[in-house]
């Protein structure tokens, strides 16, 4: 694919300004979304108004009343007992900039997709896929108020299922459009039956690269990444003991902090492999292409994934490295989607 996206000549110029203004939007809303969860800020709003929910308590009656509304779930008294008006807000505030956003993220995405459909600019096949983003973008919303309402009625946290549901739909998201915007700039052009070994490596990176960013967010929902903050050992060993202490086996993959960030390890190291393989291998029989390129940045920022990753372990997953760590898989997820899309037509 050699057409610059953002070139002026380009025929899809404006289109193209607008997919990568809302893909832009979307790593910024999952960043923000990310800072709200590291900071326990998400159960700070404990109603959904869609429409009302835009403004922020205007008064010191109003902040008092969201306040009292607050105290009343179970986070408050087990965790934030001690909690004053000053504190709350800064939550709030965290909770509030991401619904808010999410909001912004809509309107982006929905006023010049009406716009284009007026100016007959997509065909069927056009449609179909920036309509499915936008069925997942307002599914995303009721799932995230899905998720919050686990929060709030019984213990301290969101269940980790459904924030590895909220998590995993963005993604989806972003995946669309890169490839509808890949898609769009590129020539038809037919795979040769020979190349398509290439695809099957492609797409089993980038799916392993999701499946890891799911498990990520398991590791978030249950805190696995605050408990066993040793490398490369796991309390002491390789593999640790403890991996399935659930009598129901298959629900420590999901619900043993210990599994979980084992689980989380294993499938880090694995990608590193593999994508090391990957690259190694396009060098030797396609260097200097597009692809190898295009292996070799992908395992460089694997690479760098990895190191960031040990380093929010051994300090206790801190706010900053936790957030880079969080970008670092977005950029990858990104960088695997457009790897995937070369191997597939090469």
């Amino acid at each position: 694919m050699n057409v610059k996206i953002l070139n002026k000549s380009n025929k899809f110029y404006y289109i193209n300004i607008w997919i990568c203004c809302v893909i832009s939007s979307l790593i910024l809303l999952i960043l923000i979304g990310g800072i709200t969860r590291l900071t326990d800020s998400g159960l700070s709003i404990t109603e959904w108004k869609p429409i009302s929910g835009f403004l922020l308590p205007f008064s010191q009656v109003a902040w008092e009343l969201e306040f009292s509304k607050y105290k009343l779930i179970p986070e408050f008294s087990a965790v934030n007992s001690t909690m004053i008006l000053s504190e709350f807000k800064i939550i709030y505030m965290w909770e509030w900039g991401h619904r808010f956003f999410a909001r912004i993220v809509g309107f982006i995405f929905l006023f010049p997709f009406i716009f284009f459909i007026i100016k007959r600019k997509f065909n069927t096949k056009h449609l179909l896929s920036l309509s499915l983003a936008l069925f997942l973008g307002i599914l995303q919303a009721f799932v995230g108020w899905y998720m919050v309402q686990s929060g709030l009625n019984q213990g301290v946290d969101v269940s980790q299922y459904r924030l590895a549901l909220h998590l995993a739909i963005p993604f989806l998201i972003i995946a669309i459009l890169v490839f509808f915007i890949l898609q769009l700039n590129d020539k038809p052009r037919e795979i040769q039956s020979g190349q398509r070994h290439l695809k099957l490596i492609g797409f089993l990176i980038l799916i392993l690269i999701y499946l890891q960013i799911i498990l990520g967010a398991f590791v978030s929902g249950i805190k696995a990444g605050l408990s066993y903050n040793t490398w490369p050992l796991m309390s002491g060993k390789i593999i640790p003991k403890g991996l399935f202490v659930i009598e129901k086996w298959y629900l420590n993959f999901f619900e043993n902090p210990l599994t979980v960030q084992f689980d989380h390890r294993m499938l880090g190291y694995s990608i590193f492999l593999i994508v090391f393989l990957n690259w190694y291998y396009l060098f030797l029989r396609y260097r200097k292409t597009v692809i190898e390129r295009s292996a070799l940045l992908l395992f460089l920022f694997i690479t760098l994934q990895v190191m960031v990753g040990i380093f929010v372990l051994l300090f206790n997953v801190p706010l900053l490295l936790a957030s880079i760590h969080q970008c670092g898989a977005i950029i990858i997820f990104i960088i695997a989607l457009r790897h995937a899309y070369l191997m597939s037509s090469y």
